[in-house]
């Protein structure tokens, strides 16, 4: 896996988590919204460095 997919997705992993609030139940939809693109990002990056593998193989 990637540096920066690793990196992107440790980081929306981290602003999803820390989007909830405990005490009131409520979210902040901003940094959720962020950590989904992250995440999103992430798993695309994911995906296209394997297909380039898979190429490099055959």
């Amino acid at each position: 896996m990637g540096k920066w997919a690793l990196f992107l997705l440790s980081i929306g992993g981290l602003l999803f988590l820390f989007s909830a609030n405990a005490r009131t139940g409520n979210y902040n939809m901003l940094n959720m919204t962020t950590a989904l693109f992250f995440i999103i990002v992430g798993i695309y990056l994911v995906y296209k460095e394997k297909k380039q593998n898979k190429k490099k193989i055959r």
